[in-house]
């Protein structure tokens, strides 16, 4: 307010108190410019004082002395802050400096100079091949390796005691390394197991590479024989004899029992041995048989929200029905039809759809009914029909094999391939599953673990009567290359020529008396012996020479 100053006398401001300390502050009239204040000769205070009657007090300033005042004490405060602020970011740089005392050093020395190295850049792989990529297990990879020359198989005739040598379980590894470097091949790892075989031509080239022989061949010849006239009217087959066509004239039907025998399992096992001798539906002299087979199979598949559900009360029938049907559009590829037919695409796709959804997530496995837990038996079925779905450039769910693969190891003892039924207590059956199914799945031969349980499954030698243990130990054997192959199948092959039916209604058939043969019967003894004596031809071999038969 610019009319009221208080005014301090010179007593006040040495800090000595006067007599006239209290008095009242002046009231002064707010005119006048400069009368006492010029402050263009002086930018010092002045004070101004004159005499009063009544007490001694100093001449009140005037409003321009109070401004310049003011103007003081601002410049004061701000080099008090410049000051300050100064010494402040001082202090915290001195500070840092003493809590990085180190600073980090990079030190580098040159070298001598190498010479360019030029890498060969691969060829660009469009979208659609990435999105037809095979699977693990069929997803060829070439490499160089020195084998032995191969061994010639003896004949059973010549020289019969040679099927009772068994060779001792060296490894592969050792077979390998100790091979002739003059003789190297391009093996394929693997090649996928495909049905190239699966004509005239390889049915020939391949059986006499891999062991068939002539008494052999018409094993397999008579195995169909016997099997298609045991198909019933509506196309399908059954593990129980007595009905018709067959009405009780074979011995050693199906047992009765809790467990089920569906006639989708039936049906798909007996039309997987028609086309592993290379029989389709549109071509050779079973067309008719096999078509009959798949209208069933097509039938009897139940719809469901997930898919085509083959169950009829097991899993086992839906596994094996969509590894057959699954098959069937493999050989239906011909010119014109270069992805199969299109409706056993279909069916093949959803009855994959009703797999995956059945399996029990929180082990990896299957069980007898959809999302309960499984077994190594009813598990490997359902990856068979799995890789061959897969086999037709189907996607499928990139969870589903690896979850079975988990459940696996889960049955392997420690340490080994050595695998149990539904805990990692080793059985040899499930052992031989267990084996095939880890071949499927992309482990190599060559592993340590793998190369000890096939030496043990060479060094035992097939099973009497086990035709389960014999079916996938003979793949095993067969899709690894194992070098204990040709002893294993001299004996198997022989002991099955030999001990074929030949009289009467049961002409061409087997039986063999265990678990397995007793629960599904004389068909199914008979089906998977006939696929025994097709492994030649049945499946390229997932580890084979690329010369030999290129996929």
């Amino acid at each position: 307010m610019r009319g009221n100053f208080h005014l301090a006398s010179e007593i006040d401001t040495t800090g000595m108190t006067g007599t006239n300390s209290a008095a009242p502050p002046l009231q002064l009239p707010g005119a006048t410019s400069s009368s006492h204040f010029d402050a263009t000769r002086d930018s010092s205070l002045q004070l101004q004082t004159s005499p009063l009657q009544s007490s001694q007090v100093e001449t009140p300033l005037r409003p321009e002395q109070e401004s310049g005042g003011r103007r003081t004490a601002i410049v004061a405060f701000l080099i008090s802050t410049i000051v300050h602020t100064t010494l402040l970011i001082l202090l915290a740089l001195y500070t840092l400096a003493v809590v990085v005392p180190v600073r980090l050093q990079i030190k580098a020395a040159q070298g001598p100079p190498v010479e360019d190295v030029v890498l060969e850049q691969a060829a660009p792989m469009d979208a659609q091949s990435m999105t037809d990529m095979p699977s693990l297990a069929e997803r060829p990879e070439t490499v160089t390796i020195a084998v032995a020359e191969p061994t010639q198989i003896q004949s059973p005739i010549s020289e019969v005691a040679q099927s009772d040598r068994v060779p001792s379980a060296v490894g592969l590894k050792q077979a390998v390394v100790g091979a002739s470097s003059n003789v190297a091949s391009r093996l394929q790892l693997p090649s996928g197991g495909g049905l190239g075989g699966r004509t005239p031509e390889g049915r020939s080239r391949l059986g006499q590479q891999f062991g068939a022989t002539a008494a052999s061949e018409q094993a397999v010849e008579n195995a169909l024989t016997w099997l298609a006239n045991h198909q019933r009217r509506d196309g399908s087959w059954s593990f129980n004899l007595e009905l018709e066509p067959c009405n009780g004239r074979c011995g050693n039907s199906r047992n009765a029992g809790e467990t089920p025998t569906p006639a989708t399992g039936a049906t798909g096992l007996a039309l997987l041995a028609f086309m592993g001798a290379g029989y389709t539906q549109h071509e050779g002299k079973y067309d008719t048989v096999i078509r009959d087979g798949l209208y069933y199979l097509r039938s009897a598949g139940a719809e469901s929200e997930y898919g085509i559900d083959w169950q009829q009360g097991s899993m086992y029938g839906h596994g094996i029905a969509l590894l057959a049907v699954a098959e069937s559009l493999s050989m239906s590829r011909r010119e014109g039809f270069e992805e199969g037919d299109s409706d056993l695409r279909d069916l093949t796709t959803r009855g994959m759809n009703f797999t995956v959804r059945a399996q029990h997530e929180p082990s990896g496995s299957w069980g007898y009914g959809p999302g309960q837990p499984g077994d190594t038996t009813i598990t490997g079925w359902q990856v068979l029909s799995l890789i061959a779905t897969r086999r037709n450039k189907i996607p499928l769910p990139y969870y589903t094999l690896r979850n079975a693969h988990r459940f696996l190891l889960k049955m392997a003892r420690e340490g080994t391939y050595e695998f149990g039924y539904r805990s990692p207590s080793p059985e040899p059956t499930m052992t031989a599953i267990g084996v095939t199914m880890m071949l499927y799945l992309g482990h190599s031969p060559y592993e340590i673990a793998m190369q000890n349980a096939l030496d043990g499954i060479a060094a035992r030698g097939p099973l009497p009567n086990n035709l389960y243990h014999n079916y996938y130990a003979t793949l095993a054997l067969h899709h690894s290359r194992h070098h204990g192959w040709n002893a294993w199948n001299t004996r198997l092959r022989d002991g099955l020529v030999a001990t074929q039916a030949t009289n009467g209604h049961e002409a061409g058939s087997w039986h063999f008396k265990d678990r397995y043969g007793d629960q599904g019967g004389r068909l199914y003894s008979t089906a998977m012996a006939a696929m025994i004596l097709e492994v030649y031809y049945r499946y390229m071999p997932l580890y084979g020479e690329v010369e030999q038969f290129p996929l």
